[in-house]
């Protein structure tokens, strides 16, 4: 009995049935004194009085099915698995309270997926992905990253405390639900300190709307905000083909997953992307940083060497004033170790985008590779900027500054690097690249244990790798256990000059089985 009366409570009710009663009675007060004095007949003094007794119980069913919403009235179940997206907010580390200084500054949290079927998290990660590139444009708005948002993905919404955390002044959050060729997108932008909706929209239109939608989103938090969205800010679709697009964000999804099975599907769902339409620059860039990343990372074969020199250079071909396009080539040229042609590149995705993460911290492991520490230095110290929740960033920064001899600053982004990794990995928990470089992380900060164990599950997960094996050659030397690190040489053997350059290999060299991997390693060339 307490649940349902607390349930009442919460559904209003008890509030509507007490309203309507004196309302009720308000009304039979005037019908009492005005229809006599009208002279009207005794059975329209019953007929009113019957009405209101006849419709009270229907308006405690519409109280308990619908409420009143700033976007209309609601059904009170959809409302109810909006907020059932989850219950706790997760236990990030606190921040100050967005100042004054930072009023120009929001979060996209991910929309909800509302969809029948619930299969649609895809397309509803996608439409809050675009949307924080969009606003990520804009000079004087701070964009809450990618991966500080995702982390509230799946929590109840509890705006203020969100905001707090993510330190930002106003959060958007909506939901998205397709249904065959039809979409419902809701949107609303909530200032944090008042937890009020300064503006909300409910969009029902057909899918071929959908880049429309977006655009107009953009442009109204933008106009809430008072800050200018220029049209060119605006993410180029570069397709007016659904079907494409929607392939598209398939493999967004499965490359933001990272690990070799996902950027397997993320290959597949941008061919698929660029099959349905060939003119479809993102996707191209998309299919290039799939093809470099599994050629980097996880032991990729020719094929994807040559799948990222062809698809990126389809991309520039088609879409040469995009910064994303840029980045792809520059990723690209990275996997196929010509990294004199990759400046060119850079400086055009940071003239385009100056806040491209991915192009400043690839261009860092470039400048690392060559031996311009300051020049990397400087470039991952940007990208951390751009995104202060990136994992792989730190730790490289970490692996330069112990190059420098800068010790203390070593330590001190070893242990923002693991920081970031046990974030990522409480989302991703099967990323092999995490474990791999957060080990190296903990090993600098003397919690060599856990570190085993981080390269242990590394190696678990995705054995058949040459960069893991490589990566775990590195830290059993380090370790001194040189055996281990020896037989996992053997699995991964690299550019033969960068194994004989590379410091962490170097209590290896006294061995004569490491000269034997040096002179495999160069009959391969």
């Amino acid at each position: 009995m307490k649940a349902l009366l607390t349930k009442l409570r919460k559904r209003k009710v008890i509030k509507v049935g007490l309203a309507y009663l004196v309302v009720a009675w308000l009304l039979m007060q005037v019908v009492d004194v005005m229809f006599p004095a009208l002279s009207l007949p005794d059975w329209s003094i019953t007929l009113v009085a019957a009405m209101p007794i006849l419709g009270f119980p229907v308006a405690l069913i519409l109280s308990w099915a619908y409420e009143i919403t700033p976007e209309g009235v609601r059904r009170e179940t959809d409302l109810e698995t909006a907020k059932e997206a989850a219950d706790s907010i997760p236990s990030l580390p606190a921040v100050a309270a967005p100042s004054a200084a930072g009023e120009k500054s929001v979060a996209v949290l991910p929309f909800v997926d509302m969809s029948a079927e619930g299969d649609q998290e895809y397309f509803s990660d996608g439409l809050t992905e675009e949307l924080m590139n969009a606003l990520a444009q804009v000079p004087e708005l701070k964009v809450s990253s990618r991966t500080s948002s995702f982390a509230f993905k799946g929590t109840t919404s509890d705006i203020p405390a969100v905001a707090e955390k993510l330190s930002v002044a106003f959060v958007v959050e909506g939901s998205v639900r397709k249904a065959g060729e039809r979409l419902r997108i809701t949107a609303q932008l909530i200032e944090a300190a008042s937890d009020t909706h300064v503006w909300s929209q409910a969009y029902d239109r057909e899918l071929d709307d959908i880049f429309a939608i977006q655009d107009d989103i953009a442009r109204k938090v933008a106009e809430m905000l008072r800050v200018k969205l220029l049209p060119g800010d605006l993410p180029e679709a570069t397709t007016e083909n659904v079907e494409a697009y929607e392939y598209y964000l398939r493999g967004r999804d499965f490359f933001n997953r990272l690990g070799d099975k996902n950027l397997r599907q993320a290959v597949e769902m941008f061919r698929a992307a660029t099959d349905i339409d060939p003119g479809f620059s993102r996707a191209w860039a998309g299919l290039a940083l799939a093809h470099a990343y599994r050629a980097m990372h996880f032991g990729g074969a020719a094929e994807d060497k040559q799948g990222a020199e062809s698809a990126s250079q389809r991309a520039i071909d088609l879409g040469p004033e995009i910064a994303e396009i840029h980045t792809a080539r520059l990723v690209a040229l990275v996997a196929l170790s010509r990294e004199d042609e990759a400046e060119a590149e850079f400086n055009k995705a940071v003239t385009l985008n100056p806040r491209d993460f991915e192009a400043h911290y690839q261009y860092g492991r470039i400048q690392w590779t060559n031996g311009n520490l300051q020049g990397a230095v400087d470039l991952f110290e940007r990208a951390r900027e751009i995104n202060p929740d990136d994992f792989q960033a730190p730790i490289l920064l970490m692996t330069v500054y112990h190059a420098r001899g800068a010790e203390e600053k070593a330590r001190e982004v070893a242990r923002a690097g693991v920081k970031a990794v046990q974030a990522h990995l409480e989302h991703h928990p099967d990323n092999p690249r995490a474990y791999m470089l957060g080990a190296g992380a903990l090993l600098r900060i003397g919690e060599k244990e856990k570190g085993l164990q981080y390269m242990d599950r590394a190696l678990r997960i995705d054995a058949d790798s040459e960069d893991t094996q490589y990566n775990a050659a590195c830290f059993f030397a380090a370790v001194g256990q040189y055996d281990k690190a020896l037989d996992c040489l053997a699995r991964g053997l690299h550019d033969p000059d960068w194994m004989e350059n590379d410091p962490d290999l170097e209590p290896l060299h006294a061995f004569p089985r490491f000269r034997e991997l040096m002179k495999q390693a160069r009959s391969r060339i």
